[in-house]
């Protein structure tokens, strides 16, 4: 993210970028500009059939399409934005590419379905069942506990988001997990405001360019 996420206000210039991502416009742009055309002509023909059927609707139930079809993704892209947001808010600057510290953990959470709050094993291990991803982070602990990994206890998103939007860094302090033990308080405080307020260029965590490789 090039958005500091200490202050409220990146989050309105970030759910417009997230509905442009939503909506597949900026993947579209992104795949012409990387000239991978197997996947931008893929991307095309799904928004070609989504909006053309969009378009049916409009014209033959004006009232119900926008009620019970363009409304409830609106509704959803706003909720997903703030999920999202979230999940992938902290940023290490010496390792950006760091997915411990780049996705969000919380254990014993509140709203904890088919473990989705081990966030990290997402996307390293998207394959292991849901049942064996706890077994998956303990296996993997000494990879959390190497880089202090972004970790949570003790409460969920919306929480979280809360927090997030009020600022309120001694509260998200206190659930900060530190596995190896080592920080204090203010520490931990110091910690979440440096990852949330580290920026990233156009090359991204990963920083590959926008364009690629010819």
């Amino acid at each position: 993210l090039d958005l500091d996420r200490t202050l409220p206000r990146s989050f309105f210039i970030y759910v417009p970028r997230f509905t442009l991502y939503w909506t597949g416009f900026s993947p579209l742009l992104l795949f012409v500009l990387r000239r991978e055309w197997s996947l931008a002509w893929t991307l095309l023909y799904g928004m070609l059939g989504y909006y053309g059927f969009t378009a049916f609707l409009l014209w033959k139930a004006r009232v119900f399409c926008l009620l019970y079809w363009v409304f409830p993704q609106l509704e959803a892209i706003v909720l997903l934005a703030a999920i999202s947001y979230l999940w992938h808010a902290f940023v290490e600057e010496s390792d950006t590419g760091n997915q411990y510290v780049n996705s969000v953990t919380i254990l014993s959470g509140h709203d904890n379905i088919w473990n989705e709050d081990f966030h990290v094993v997402h996307h390293h291990s998207p394959g292991t069942h849901w049942t064996e991803v706890p077994q998956y982070f303990e296996e993997d602990r000494k990879h959390y506990e190497a880089c202090t990994a972004t970790i949570f206890r003790d409460t969920e998103q919306g929480m979280l988001l809360k927090w997030l939007f009020e600022q309120n860094w001694d509260k998200m302090a206190e659930h900060f997990v530190d596995l190896n033990g080592q920080l204090n308080h203010a520490q931990k405080k110091a910690l979440i405001i440096k990852r949330l307020s580290a920026k990233i260029g156009e090359a991204g965590r990963s920083r590959k360019s926008m364009k690629g490789s010819d």
